[in-house]
């Protein structure tokens, strides 16, 4: 059996650093995509043993050039974790179209490229899985989170549409749900006098994108909502 072999956009992230983990340790063969070239050393430093890229997933051509060249050197594509994704808040009457168009860039368009680009190679060979993070502000919406909820609301959206697609020809979507804060450096830096351990712990949304990798057609699951303690 050939080894699994899985693409991490946003790779250097806080969240993305623990999938990274997470599916090495499981012995999977990994493509990471950077965000810039410091981001990409930092990960050759740290994982010698993955193919690391650097890539700008907004952009349609150079995200269909990389994503190429990186499944090229992978030999295939078992699973796409679109982790890439960015917060932002800002007020319905402060918010400027810039900062509605940098919420979808980074959260909608970087997977809708990426997903694009390795989709006909899954198709091809009949299996595949695609991962999306949702949010739980794109659900049920939060004061002044409406370009952040928006571009998590079009990303879940186009993925179920992916899936009710593609899932007849072996190739599965899902969407995995934080529920609430991460516990991130950003978030504790931001939030200084909360109780991080009250915040969902990342190693476990890691966790849960390998489960969810990791499922037979016979056991799939469409959607994963983490949350945080029970205070």
């Amino acid at each position: 059996m050939s080894q699994h072999t899985a693409i991490i956009t946003g790779a250097g992230g806080a969240i993305a650093g623990h999938v990274v983990d997470a599916f090495a340790k499981a012995g999977w063969k990994l493509g990471l995509v950077a965000y810039d070239e410091a981001e990409k050393t930092r990960l050759q430093r740290d994982h010698g043993d993955a193919v690391t890229v650097q890539i700008d997933l907004v952009d349609e051509n150079r995200a269909n050039e990389g994503m190429a060249a990186l499944e090229k050197e992978l030999g295939h594509v078992d699973a796409l974790l679109n982790i890439a994704g960015g917060f932002d808040m800002s007020g319905a009457t402060e918010t400027s179209h810039q900062q509605l168009e940098a919420q979808l860039d980074i959260n909608f368009r970087t997977a809708f490229n990426a997903t694009r680009a390795v989709l006909p190679g899954m198709l091809k060979k009949g299996s595949g899985f695609i991962l999306g993070v949702g949010a739980d502000a794109a659900l049920d919406g939060g004061a002044s989170k409406g370009p952040y909820a928006a571009a998590k609301a079009a990303l879940i959206a186009w993925l179920k549409s992916v899936h009710a697609e593609v899932a007849p020809q072996g190739v599965n979507v899902a969407v995995m749900y934080p529920m609430g804060a991460v516990d991130t450096a950003g978030n504790r830096g931001a939030m200084p006098d909360v109780d991080p351990s009250s915040w969902i712990d990342p190693r476990e949304l890691a966790a849960t994108a390998l489960h969810l990798a990791s499922r037979s057609p016979r056991g799939r699951i469409l959607e994963a909502k983490v949350y945080p303690p029970v205070a």
